[in-house]
């Protein structure tokens, strides 16, 4: 259906204006086509959201954006969200919220995005951005002590990468210390099923969040 309607746009003049709540119809890579109709009170009425400048100038973030998009088009999501969580992968994804359960904060109208690495970051915050879309990124500090200090000086970049384009009228961020499996307290690391093992931890009758992490949950989902 949404490639029928979008060749019938570029054909004889046709001009197609669909309204929808699935995040199946949204085509980033024609992004400029998109208005996003919000109405919080009735006292405000309805604003319109349309981002209509070139966010990605260079090609490769082009590419790179779309890529994204196709491998998990979910993150769609985004343009519905009241707010937009962005973390690094799918253990932030799968704990942030667990918690926030726990927490009783956790809001249904928050969308959390699982970026793909933190690389990754600067291109969603760009898209948020154009949107005026409100938004938190929950990142990795990753100054962990098996890191040498290329392996710091490297995080570092990915930091300022993200910091650098986060626009405070819409956005801010919330740093982990140094990843998500620190805070909640793993000390033995395993690169396969982390977000099981991560998930198995949390969900243990006896298990207390630490205090660190509570008051980034409950800034993440304030």
């Amino acid at each position: 259906m949404h490639e029928t309607l979008k060749t019938l746009s570029q054909t004889n003049n046709n001009q197609v204006i669909l309204t929808t709540h699935s995040s199946s119809f949204i085509d980033l890579e024609n992004y400029k086509s998109i208005i996003i109709a919000q109405k919080r009170t009735i006292e405000e009425g309805t604003k319109i959201k349309q981002c209509s400048e070139n966010l990605f100038l260079e090609l490769d973030d082009r590419k790179k954006i779309n890529l994204i998009y196709w491998i998990n088009p979910e993150r769609s999501e985004l343009f519905f969200a009241k707010k937009i969580i962005l973390v690094e992968g799918q253990t932030d994804k799968t704990i942030i919220p667990f918690l926030a359960k726990k927490l009783n904060v956790f809001k249904n109208e928050y969308t959390i995005i699982d970026c793909g690495s933190k690389d990754n970051m600067p291109l969603y915050i760009k898209l948020l951005n154009g949107f005026k879309l409100n938004y938190i990124v929950v990142y990795d500090r990753d100054h962990q002590a098996n890191k040498d200090a290329n392996g710091i000086n490297s995080a570092n970049i990915s930091t300022a990468g993200i910091e650098n384009v986060l626009d405070a009228r819409y956005g801010t961020s919330i740093v982990l210390i140094n990843d998500i499996e620190e805070e909640i307290g793993i000390i033995e690391r395993n690169n396969k099923n982390k977000p099981f093992i991560a998930l198995s931890l949390v969900s243990e009758l006896n298990y207390e969040i630490p205090n660190q992490i509570q008051n980034k949950i409950n800034t993440i989902y304030g």
